[in-house]
């Protein structure tokens, strides 16, 4: 037979009541609902329970306690927390810094990084949960150029809005449109990238080796239409990149296109003849290619044709149409632009 609940008693439920109306942390207002649905007497067991989230133990354990010691037993708590954990305060910090920078190859890295900072072994198991939990992932590093000098990528960013003004107002009476441009070789030669597999399991991606390309030019509005130029060219020079910007500035003639850039050989540099007079370049500085939005539209489509062999570049061609047309959408291309990127268009220099 199970147990049933009794009065508490009047002395007892006025404490219980006067403990109730006071500010309380979240594990003691949890043991007085429990005490206080008990003292109303209106409720079974089994409707405390899933009134207050406890166990049937729980319910009959808080009880005792009010009836053999008060209110005041009811609100003791022995637990004193869990142990200090091993990465905290500073060193976490500073993990979490080493982590940002991609120091770590393996976990065992960043197990004997973690020893040596506090003199304590964790185990690989531990460190990788540690890791994960933290926001750690197992990534293939993307390559940087050792003559990269992040310090003229953040002058770049510094000095865009006066960059921008200066050359938007060679031509005051002209609507101004943004682009961000890039490049692409595709090819017959496959493009392999990781997959999900069961482990355990070899995957096999299909391949052969020819040797046919061809080049993707690829431009996005940064701001207002967030429109995209593509053309396909079989070759690339700067004949060639003189079509696509013609390209970009005929999609809207009585507008002043400002292009931004990399400083690729290929590429048309200010003052060349073959520029259309209603566009401007502005290049990035050199190795920075994380700083144009274009790369991240091309890894997409690259992504769409890995692991699958064409039997014609027609039909590659065909297929990286498909693949871009979803992200073509003005609120695709949206997507795709830096926040800083267009932080800085939205500042009211192309207003």
């Amino acid at each position: 037979m199970g147990r049933k609940l009794p009065l508490l008693g009047e002395d007892v439920v006025m404490q219980i009541e006067a403990e109730w109306a006071k500010p309380q942390d979240e594990w003691a207002r949890k043991r007085l609902l429990v005490v206080r649905l008990v003292a109303q007497h209106e409720l079974t067991v089994a409707q405390i329970m899933k009134v207050a989230d406890v166990s049937r133990q729980t319910v009959f354990t808080y009880r005792d306690k009010v009836v053999e010691g008060g209110v005041a037993e009811l609100l003791k708590r022995s637990y004193c927390g869990g142990p200090q954990p091993t990465v905290r305060g500073a060193v976490k910090e500073e993990l979490i810094e080493r982590l940002e920078a991609g120091q770590f190859r393996q976990a065992r890295d960043a197990q004997a990084w973690i020893k040596k900072r506090t003199r304590k072994k964790l185990t690989e198991s531990g460190v990788r949960q540690l890791l994960r939990r933290i926001g750690g992932k197992l990534k293939v590093p993307r390559k940087s150029h050792a003559k990269k000098d992040p310090a003229k990528a953040a002058q770049f960013k510094a000095e865009l809005p006066t960059r921008l003004s200066e050359l938007v107002g060679s031509a005051p009476h002209l609507p101004v449109r943004l682009w961000v441009l890039d490049e692409h070789r595709y090819g017959l030669l496959p493009v392999i990238r990781r997959v999900w597999a069961r482990r355990g399991v070899r995957v096999h991606a299909p391949y052969a080796t020819r040797y046919k390309w061809g080049y993707l030019h690829e431009a996005l509005e940064v701001d207002g239409e967030n429109k995209t130029e593509l053309l396909f060219t079989p070759a690339i020079d700067q004949d060639i990149h003189a079509i696509f910007l013609k390209q970009i500035a005929d999609s809207d003639p009585h507008a002043l296109h400002v292009v931004i850039a990399d400083q690729a050989g290929f590429h048309l540099t200010t003052g060349d003849a073959r520029i259309p007079s209603n566009l401007r370049l502005l290049p990035l500085p050199p190795y920075c290619p994380e700083l144009n939005p274009a790369e991240r539209y091309g890894g997409l489509i690259k992504a769409a044709i890995s692991n699958r062999l064409y039997p014609t570049l027609r039909k590659l061609e065909n297929h990286i149409v498909a693949a871009a047309r979803p992200w073509s959408t003005p609120s695709a291309v949206s997507s795709l632009i830096h926040d800083w990127l267009a932080d800085k268009v939205n500042f009211g220099v192309l207003a």
